[in-house]
């Protein structure tokens, strides 16, 4: 990318953080909204939005193939919040109190397997094109819009985190400083991203989609956090 080009992006970084943290605040906020049950749907309804919002908002290049790819991995994986997975020599320390099988263990063994198909889905694509230019950077595309629509639905079990937090705080203190670490690094790097970027020139308001990325990629953390922290509470 040319200078000229990076220097018209720069007034874009606003945007961008501006796109990012109001995503911060709806999936936050939607922990704290009563729900029937114990499925979080305002949860799921939140993660549906800003993968939608990442989907109109393409950052990156690519066919409309990349963007139906990037939708069918991030439903799959918004499904498996609430779907359980097949498991089985499950340590102790990871089984729920009622003896099931607590969500984001389940998730997380499908985040697995969805990764190694993104992989070997993109690569395989890639490889059946008869004119390879760019090979990397639209496998690298691939691969990170894949992998950002997989974490986000992490984010559903943001309320189960939260309830672990609650009961352990000095855990749950740390647990808070390192996701915060993890975001604030992000929102460093995404600055840098939106500066960098080459996306689409048909795309409408990219910036908003790269904004969106370190949201969708914490996703994953806010997950393992939960499954690293659980036994620490219990």
């Amino acid at each position: 990318m040319t200078e000229t080009t990076q220097d018209s992006w720069k007034h874009k970084v606003p945007s961008m953080l501006l796109a990012q943290v109001t995503a911060y605040v709806l999936l936050i906020a939607a922990t704290v909204i009563p729900t029937p049950g114990t499925t979080p749907i305002i949860p799921m309804i939140v993660v549906a939005l800003v993968l939608a919002a990442f989907i109109a908002s393409w950052p990156f290049r690519g066919t409309m193939l990349d963007r139906v790819t990037t939708v069918v991995f991030g439903v799959i994986s918004l499904v498996f919040v609430v779907v359980p997975f097949p498991s089985g020599g499950i340590a102790p320390q990871h089984i729920a109190v009622d003896g099931k099988i607590p969500g984001w263990y389940s998730w997380a063994l499908v985040v697995g397997l969805l990764l190694v198909v993104l992989v070997v889905f993109s690569f395989g694509r890639q490889m059946a094109r008869e004119h390879r230019s760019h090979l990397i950077r639209s496998l690298s595309h691939a691969v990170t819009s894949g992998v950002a629509s997989i974490a986000v639905a992490g984010w559903c079990f943001l309320p189960d985190l939260g309830t672990m937090i609650s009961r352990n705080t000095t855990v749950g203190a740390i647990a808070v400083i390192v996701l915060v670490i993890l975001a604030a690094a992000l929102v460093v790097a995404s600055i840098l991203w939106v500066r960098d970027s080459d996306p689409d020139p048909n795309a409408s308001h990219p910036w908003i989609g790269i904004g969106l990325l370190p949201v969708m990629l914490m996703g994953v953390t806010i997950a393992a956090t939960t499954l690293v922290i659980m036994p620490l509470v219990s």
